[in-house]
């Protein structure tokens, strides 16, 4: 008679006087069949007394703990919980409290789904949050999502989020008269209309927890932070903020990862490759800030998905537009302006987002004291757009577009231009709760052009390259221990090394075509992940992958055992017909990362990489520029090989509010590519004879120190590192330096960045950033002799044997954001001080045919910049 009472109907008597309450609880539990769910500590050690006459126990413990600031809640009619008022303001009343199954096991596999209250539509990327524990994960296309974390107490907060919503809080409370399953969640769109809001894809403590070393992720917001050239948010310059991460000097376009040069990197956006991701010779980057969600930096192999460069892969997504409102995001600065628009196409459904920029920049030109300048001309713009739509509860696609124009003239003699185009199909796929597929098709071209126009020698030379990607992954998760994902790639590309015409007649410039270079590259790929014991981790991938070149086309064979010339002798070719197989090039590309977590705050990781890059970029300055052009494997040109090595420790501290780490690495890299000594570094039908292949060493340690949270914070990064060449063979012209190892131009043993940004009040913020790097190395005259009417000859040292003067930078901005009666508008000002103490620092040094020497310096003075940002 007793089993079958509820709650309400049990009654506590005088006898009970005297008693300890955890114990009376506990055996009326065992008495009844009931659960009473509480935290030890909060109820204390406190006895039943004062009871007279018999009364229902629910009624005596509301009574009674309302002295100790305590709420009882009856969920049904078996379990009650006994919580902390404070507890119980926190969480929704219309859905707060949730009974979950379970018996005394340690651990507990949470799932559910959230949805719109007002459209009942899933909500993907919906971010939940065990409570205190920040354990979580993200929704599905399906709106679900599954968490899987310890018991630590009898009950948590589980608190979810998505942008436009509200925030919605529920009480998980464990009972083994739970049903055991987690009811549909929904959550109500906003009513207020919100400043900043951060969506974030990944764990806090993810620098400590994931398996995988050396990968960087910066959110745009976090990139937003630093100070700006001339009012532009640039992810690249955010990236260079990094450890391992550098440039040849400021401003320079592309990035420099671990030693690697800039045809190492493989950047992408939504899928799609951007081969030049810069803008006015990298004053300004590809990627328009306004439509960027995040940028992921991976300095190592990774996972078995990403291939074909062998020093990093830089991965930007593009955010989904706003599927509930219209929004319109716009800037003007001193030299170009940006304007966004992004809603719905179907509420809730559906959402597009298209943005550009443009450039007014001649009218710093023609303020310039240097004729040659005042006389030139400079312009650019770009183009990003997206579409995304959800076809059903498993089913979603996007497709994202690019297009960009650079053109620069030079006192009107010469005439550079060139472009990106690039455009992905992404569909995603649930095949159910554990398992979803990615497939990606997408298409690149880039194209680069330089016209001379003298009338006596002008001419036209163009290079550029095409490419069709196919990319499949599939994801299957097993557990929250093991997970894995496998899939395919194929590359399809069309390089144009160069072609040059002359545009008048008798024009004593030589005219080449050389013909294309048609590659196909596929990979399969695998990749497993296996988090043993929850301190012990391990992820193991393997990738194989397949280069095939081929025809039209002429090969030639070189002869390197000169005796009378300095430049390597073609004595014979070979002629490829249409499609015909020229080369086939392959190779494994095993991965394997290891994770030991010394305790929930510290991890010491390890892992080896190796990866094949079969395309390589040519180029005769430090930096990236429009006349660099591509080159395929061959013959003559094996594919580059990189192996590298890296241990680390990652410590958090305070909550994850601040993290610091240290990682080495040693990379090794067969085949990288120089030009022999005294070489003719244009473009040539032979240009292969001209090019060496050797070894490439790099190695360092990377530290970074950072605070995530309060109204000051940053990060302090530095890297000590080397990156050398060596170029050692039988024969004389393939060797430099005496075969001995020399340092390469992207090897700066000292980098420093230092940023700091601090929210001073509501409407003002203040960002700072310190660079240091010792200087790149240099070849320099060290002797001239002269004789006769022969002019000046330069003995020129051994190669990168000297360097120039070390660099240092300050930045400093301010923002002003503007109250405005109208919520629905935001604006701001941004002042931005580009090289606030004027540092004059050297981009490089030129010398003339008599050994005089003058340095090039590319802003060698304070720069102020002025632009505002609005949205509504």
């Amino acid at each position: 008679m007793a089993h079958s009472q509820s709650l309400n109907s049990i009654v506590i008597d005088s006898t009970a006087n005297g008693k300890e309450i955890q114990d009376y609880l506990i055996q009326i539990e065992n008495d009844y069949q009931v659960d009473f769910i509480f935290d030890q500590h909060k109820l204390g050690n406190f006895s039943i007394n004062g009871i007279k006459e018999p009364v229902r126990l629910m009624n005596y413990l509301n009574v009674f703990y309302q002295v100790l600031d305590i709420k009882i809640i009856e969920v049904n009619s078996k379990i009650a919980l006994l919580l902390p008022n404070d507890l119980i303001k926190g969480v929704d009343p219309k859905n707060g409290f949730i009974a979950i199954k379970s018996n005394t096991s340690s651990k507990v596999n949470l799932s559910g789904e959230i949805f719109d209250i007002d459209s009942n539509d899933p909500l993907v990327g919906a971010q939940v949050t065990i409570l205190p524990d920040n354990i979580g994960g993200v929704t599905d296309i399906n709106g679900g999502y599954s968490i899987s974390y310890p018991i630590t107490k009898p009950y948590h907060l589980l608190l979810t989020k998505y942008i436009g919503y509200d925030s919605h809080l529920q009480l998980v409370a464990y009972s083994k008269y739970g049903n055991g399953k987690m009811p549909r969640t929904m959550i109500y769109p906003t009513s207020t209309k919100l400043e900043d809001v951060i969506v974030h894809g990944y764990s806090v403590d993810r620098n400590v927890s994931e398996n995988i070393t050396g990968v960087e992720n910066m959110g745009i917001e976090s990139i937003k932070t630093l100070p700006t050239f001339m009012g532009e948010v640039d992810p690249i310059k955010g990236l260079t903020t990094l450890p391992g991460v550098s440039t040849v000097g400021e401003l320079s376009a592309g990035f420099n990862v671990r030693g690697g040069n800039l045809g190492q990197n493989l950047i992408r956006q939504d899928g799609a490759t951007i081969y030049n991701p810069s803008h006015l010779f990298g004053y300004y980057s590809a990627f328009n800030s306004d439509l960027v969600d995040n940028v992921t930096l991976i300095k190592g192999g990774g996972n078995a998905k990403y291939g074909s460069r062998v020093s990093s892969i830089m991965d930007v997504s593009l955010r989904n537009g706003e599927t509930r409102d219209f929004h319109v995001n716009g800037g003007i600065g001193i030299i170009s302006s940006r304007l966004s628009v992004e809603g719905p196409l179907i509420k809730n459904r559906s959402s597009f987002i298209v943005g550009g920029r443009i450039s007014y920049a001649d009218w710093i030109l023609k303020r310039s004291n240097d004729i040659k300048l005042s006389q030139s001309s400079v312009d650019f713009g770009d183009l990003t757009a997206k579409l995304f739509q959800m076809i059903n509860e498993n089913n979603f696609i996007s497709v994202s577009a690019y297009g960009s124009f650079d053109s620069f003239s030079l006192a009107s003699d010469s005439l550079f231009t060139w472009g990106n185009k690039a455009m992905s199909f992404k569909w995603g796929h649930n095949f159910n709760s554990t398992a979803n597929s990615q497939f990606i098709f997408s298409t690149s071209t880039y194209h680069s052009q330089l016209e001379n126009k003298d009338e006596l020698v002008g001419f036209k030379y163009q290079n550029g390259v095409s490419g069709y990607n196919l990319n499949y992954n599939v994801e299957k998760k097993f557990t929250e221990a093991k997970q894995m994902n496998f899939g395919l790639e194929a590359n399809y590309s069309i390089i144009n090394p160069g072609e040059s015409k002359n545009t008048v007649e008798r024009s004593n410039i030589l005219e080449f075509d050389i013909d294309d270079h048609k590659t196909l590259e596929t990979s399969i790929f695998a990749q497993y992940d296996w988090d043993l014991t929850g301190q012990f981790a391990i992820s193991a991938g393997i990738r194989y992958s397949q280069f095939y070149r081929f025809g039209k086309g002429l090969v030639y064979e070189f002869n390197y055992n000169l005796t009378d010339s300095q430049f390597p002798e073609r004595v014979d070719s070979i002629f490829y017909d249409t499609n015909e197989l020229i080369d086939f090039q392959h190779g494994l590309e095993p991965r394997i990362s290891l994770r030991y977590k010394l305790n929930v705050n510290t991890s010491i990781k390890a892992s080896y990489n190796r990866t094949f890059q079969y395309i390589h970029l040519i180029s005769n300055t430090t930096s990236s520029s429009p006349i660099d052009y591509w080159l395929s494997g061959g013959p003559n040109l094996k594919p580059e090989i990189g192996d590298q090595f890296s241990l680390g420790v990652f410590k958090n501290f305070s909550d994850n509010s601040y993290e610091v780490s240290a990682e080495g690495y040693y990379k090794h890299i067969q085949n990288t590519i120089d030009y022999i000594e005294g070489a003719e570094v244009k473009l040539t039908e032979a240009i292969e004879g001209s090019l060496i292949q050797g070894d490439g060493f790099s190695y360092g340690i990377e530290v970074l120190a950072k605070k995530n949270t309060g109204n000051w914070n940053g990060w302090l990064s530095y890297t000590y590192s080397r990156s050398l060449l060596q170029f050692n063979s039988p024969y004389d012209i393939l060797t430099i330096n005496d075969g001995e190892l020399y340092p390469s131009q992207y090897d700066q043993p000292h980098n420093l960045s230092i940023v700091m940004n601090c929210k001073v009040n509501k409407i003002l913020s203040i960002s700072a950033n310190f660079s240091y790097a010792t200087g790149r190395p240099i070849t320099i005259p060290v002797s001239k002799f002269s004789y006769s009417s022969y002019p000046t000859v330069l003995n020129y040292s051994q190669r990168n044997e000297f360097r120039v003067p070390d660099y240092h930078r300050l930045d400093l901005s301010a923002t002003l954001k503007g109250e405005h009666p109208n919520k629905r508008f935001q604006g701001e000002w941004v002042l931005s001080i580009f090289n606030v103490y004027g540092r004059n620092n050297v981009y490089a040094v030129l010398f003339d045919e008599y050994g005089g020497a003058s340095k090039v310096s590319i802003v060698g003075s304070m720069f102020p910049s002025l632009s505002y940002n609005f949205k509504f």
